[in-house]
């Protein structure tokens, strides 16, 4: 099925679709699955997706201001360049299982329990975030930046790269695994050996 601007979809699935520059704004998407689909600067602003599901699909620089992302499950897929933090805040509820997320920014959110598990997180920005019970297990943090984060009983066992400085993110509760655990005493300037 092909996208038309304009339209609202319901229990739909679009599958193997290929599309640049997609004009979606304002488009509601319910009960949608979306199967290795490729949406390159998708216009996605004012969209409204609601327990939508993108399973192994690549999303590269969308345009997400004011979208509204409620119960999105992201599986298996690359998301690139995204700005969550354009998103309609008030209603964003997603998860991420096994994705590759690369220069996306998540700055200013409530991702309170928000699972981010066995996922490639490349170079993602988390400033000013509440990601309290957030589920990082299993997953590469490689060159993302986290600053001002309440990480309070966040799960972050078995994850690795991460570059956390405890003197300005709260850890409190907050579960690691060793030996990548010892990477929180690099902002205290302790040395391990």
């Amino acid at each position: 099925m092909e996208i038309i601007k304009g339209e609202d979809y319901t229990g739909e699935t679009f599958e193997d679709i290929t599309i640049s520059g997609l004009d979606a704004r304002e488009v509601t998407f319910t009960d949608c699955t979306f199967r290795k689909c490729r949406f390159e600067k998708a216009n996605f602003s004012g969209a409204s997706f609601n327990d939508c599901t993108f399973e192994n699909c690549e999303l590269s620089s969308p345009d997400l201001y004011r979208a509204t992302l409620y119960g999105v499950k992201f599986e298996g897929g690359k998301i690139v360049g995204a700005d969550f933090s354009k998103s309609n805040a008030k209603f964003l509820d997603i998860a991420f299982k096994s994705c590759v997320i690369s220069t996306c920014n998540f700055s200013t959110l409530k991702l309170k329990r928000v699972p981010f598990l066995q996922s490639r997180i490349q170079d993602a920005t988390f400033i000013d975030c509440d990601l309290t019970e957030a589920d990082f297990s299993g997953s590469d943090l490689e060159g993302s930046r986290f600053q001002r984060c309440d990480f309070a009983k966040a799960d972050f066992s078995r994850a690795k790269n991460y570059e956390i400085d405890i003197t300005i993110n709260k850890v409190k509760g907050a579960e690691f695994s060793l030996p990548e655990a010892t990477a929180l005493f690099a902002a205290l300037g302790i040395k391990l050996r």
